[in-house]
């Protein structure tokens, strides 16, 4: 998408060798010097250098476009005007549910959490899930599934010195007072023993699908992409976080666990397991035991789950912008990360959009995967009109300075100025006297802000549709693994 205004600098040569025998000869040798370390280092001579790296000096893209078939069978359903939204058993005869012979989901959750997020979770993004595996703070049942107290099997060194536990003992108790903060202190403790307890759930899966209640699927792109990865290597797959300081200025990478994760029966097996002694006891730590005390001096589990693994030899596949930390209504389409590549995850899902999305998905064509540049159908961007207390310039949003320029007078003149640049396609206006640009086709969401009624945002139709128009995909972009595309 064009960025609108750039500037532009001349950059200055090194040196000039014309005219200079010396500085010719030296040009010769730095280029002779060039072309024999590059052969050299693709030579492998430099066997610390990442894959993905090498692959970028070697000029090549950063994306598969394979060619995929989908798992799902045509719904049961007709047409649109058929539908209710309210056929589960149509949408679930359709899902693949021979995949989940393969596939273990496993869904993090807390006593604590609103109970409309579960449901809706559990209705709609887990609705077919016939193997669910539910991990919370508290043992109970959640529409026919066992919910497993995934702390109650900790080891007794969790609860020394542990002031996050007292949340946990009122939770047994019955105590129906701990807010949602108490109960995400007590988070980080429960990725290492959910791994644990995947594998002895379901020892034979090849994969193992990590989520939580706020995190959005599309089940069809991750099969698609799991068909194309053998299981039997030790694989670890989302969107790519820094984690915990290793010194000289590096950090290990983990997979931000908003946005799902995913790992292959190789690297489960590598991570859980233990030594065992001459008749066959154990007699080595449990995975929870070894990191007991990472796990209380980190902020997040998940930063401590890709330490582990880093230390068990398995670095993260960082798969952004396919597995993603935005929500639908911030992610910015039609940038060069948000088209033309499936999306898999999406985090921090309004339950509206869980439910509308999962409906949405039911009725749509699955010959093709699901690319970001699709979702724009379901968010309906190129045919909104204004909202009132809305604002999708929060993220990327950009106001041109100084603030006495035109547009920032009112909404007829901010609405006029992002028309009249090529690049803006949407804006947001603020009484007070803001106009924000956004270059992305970007929804936006309801402002949470006391000063929300100030607001009111509009997209630029015309231009949304026209660039649409103009930028289709003729080929899925399955993004190659990597750590330094970053959300």
């Amino acid at each position: 998408m064009d960025t609108g205004t750039s500037t532009y600098a001349t950059a200055r040569p090194f040196f000039r060798a014309q005219g200079n025998a010396k500085l010719k000869l030296l040009a010769l040798f730095l280029a002779v010097s060039t072309v024999l370390l590059l052969t050299l280092y693709y030579g492998g001579l430099s066997e610390d250098i990442s894959p993905s790296t090498k692959d970028k000096l070697a000029n090549e893209k950063d994306y598969w476009t394979w060619e995929t078939s989908t798992r799902f069978r045509k719904p049961k359903h007709g047409n649109d005007s058929d539908y209710t939204g309210s056929s589960q058993n149509a949408t679930c005869d359709a899902f693949p549910s021979d995949m989940l012979s393969r596939i273990q989901i496993i869904l993090k959750t807390s006593a604590t959490e609103d109970p409309k997020r579960v449901d809706t979770h559990m209705a709609s993004v887990t609705r077919c899930i016939s193997n669910l595996l539910v991990i919370s703070d508290k043992e109970t049942e959640l529409h026919g599934y066992r919910v497993h107290d995934i702390l109650a099997d900790l080891p007794p060194s969790a609860w020394d010195q542990t002031p996050e536990f007292e949340a946990y003992e009122a939770l047994q108790r019955g105590e129906s007072n701990i807010d949602g903060a108490e109960g995400w202190k007590l988070d980080r403790f429960k990725f290492l023993p959910m791994v644990e307890r995947a594998k002895k759930v379901n020892p034979g899966a090849e994969w193992y699908v990590f989520l939580e209640t706020d995190t959005y699927f599309v089940w069809d792109n991750l099969f698609r992409m799991l068909e194309r990865f053998d299981p039997s290597f030790p694989l670890y797959m989302g969107s790519p976080a820094p984690g915990r300081d290793i010194g000289d200025g590096k950090v290990t990478w983990f997979a931000y666990g908003g946005s799902g994760f995913v790992l292959s029966r190789a690297a489960v097996d590598t991570l859980v397991a233990r030594e065992v002694g001459e008749y066959g006891q154990f007699s080595g730590q449990s995975l929870s035991d070894q990191y007991m005390q990472a796990v209380k001096d980190d902020c997040c589990g998940d930063s401590v789950l890709g330490f582990a693994l880093y230390e068990k030899g398995i670095e993260l596949f960082g798969m952004w912008p396919m597995f993603n930390a935005h929500p639908l209504d911030s992610i910015p389409f039609g940038d060069d990360h948000h088209w033309c590549q499936p999306a898999i995850s999406m985090h921090k899902s309004q339950l509206g959009d869980m439910t509308g999305l999962a409906d949405w998905e039911d009725r749509r064509d699955r010959t093709k995967p699901l690319l970001y540049a699709d979702l724009v159908d379901y968010s309906r961007l190129g045919q909104l009109s204004e909202r009132k207390g809305w604002d999708n310039g929060a993220w990327g949003g950009i106001i041109e300075q100084p603030d006495t320029l035109p547009q920032h007078e009112s909404l007829e003149a901010c609405r006029q100025a992002c028309h009249d640049r090529d690049w803006c396609m949407s804006y947001t206006y603020d009484t007070a006297g803001a106009c924000v640009f956004v270059r992305s086709l970007r929804l936006g969401a309801k402002s949470k802000l006391e000063i929300a009624e100030r607001f009111t945002a509009g997209w630029d139709n015309d231009k949304i549709q026209n660039w649409r128009a103009n930028n289709t995909c003729e080929k899925p972009m399955w993004m190659k693994p990597s750590l330094t595309r970053i959300f």
